[in-house]
């Protein structure tokens, strides 16, 4: 089991005797708060997530009965509903998925459902214009043709309706320097998640060779208000925004961090 990071940064960080941090570019780090990241590595039964004032749940892997208590399990390939169900029983490959929960100490909490190897067409949910498909089309022009992602839908409080992640774990590695992945809720409320690859040393922000060290998460105004470390146990940095979007950052970041490429 290894976590989705290139060799190539792998190499370049264990080649390195300074522990590096990521480089972000769109915003002045000394305005995001750092906290480091606790339970990433090591056996993932009864594991946690540990960062700043968030926990989440005990991380359920592998799960499909009973997991999603937002909405109704389907055996349709394809949901007509306002987002896609994602625990269809043909996409129910246990080892694929993960879920959690998160609440922020206050009045905000999450439930977090997860897949990967996921099939771009099942996020074709017609004419919806909130659909992640379709807000992608609109900020990009384009749309997605995938076939090995890596999706999630966090629910926040009481809505039924889910902010979607998606994102295109190869291409982030392969083409690092252009890849833009997506986490929205409507046309208007969304993220770009922008791969890392550069890190900050005593002289200044250096390339690595290929691939990233993880996600620079920017506003439509292309500000960053939070950022990902994938290196070693993790690193989450968070803008002084909201709490409600703040704690929503943290589910994304959380959901990064958990994610492992357990094919191999």
């Amino acid at each position: 089991m290894k976590n989705y990071l290139s060799s190539a940064a792998l190499c370049f960080i264990v080649m390195s005797c300074t522990p590096f941090k990521p480089a972000i570019s769109h915003a002045d780090i000394n305005t995001l708060t750092e906290y480091k990241v606790k339970g990433r590595q090591g056996i993932l039964i009864n594991q946690k997530l540990t960062f700043g004032e968030y926990t989440t749940s005990k991380v359920k892997r592998s799960w499909t009965k009973g997991g999603n208590t937002r909405v109704p399990v389907s055996v349709s390939p394809v949901v007509d509903f306002l987002y896609p169900e994602i625990l269809t029983a043909d996409n129910s490959n246990r080892y694929q998925t993960f879920a959690f929960q998160m609440n922020d100490g206050l009045k905000n909490y999450t439930d977090v459902y997860a897949a990967t190897d996921f099939a771009s067409e099942r996020l074709l949910v017609g004419n919806n214009p909130n659909s992640i498909v379709n807000i992608i089309k609109d900020v990009t022009g384009k749309g997605i043709d995938q076939s090995y992602m890596f999706y999630a839908q966090i629910f926040v409080n009481q809505d039924n309706k889910p902010w979607e992640l998606v994102l295109d774990n190869n291409a982030s590695q392969r083409d690092a320097k252009q890849y833009v992945g997506y986490f929205g809720y409507d046309q208007n409320r969304y993220y770009t998640l922008k791969p890392i690859t550069e890190l900050q040393t005593n002289k200044g922000p250096k390339p690595i060779w290929m691939g990233s060290v993880g996600y620079e998460i920017c506003n439509p105004n292309n500000q960053a208000v939070a950022a990902v470390s994938l290196m070693d146990n993790g690193l989450v940095y968070l803008a002084p925004t909201n709490p409600e979007e703040r704690f929503l950052l943290a589910n994304l970041c959380a959901t990064l961090l958990l994610q492992q490429d357990i094919a191999e």
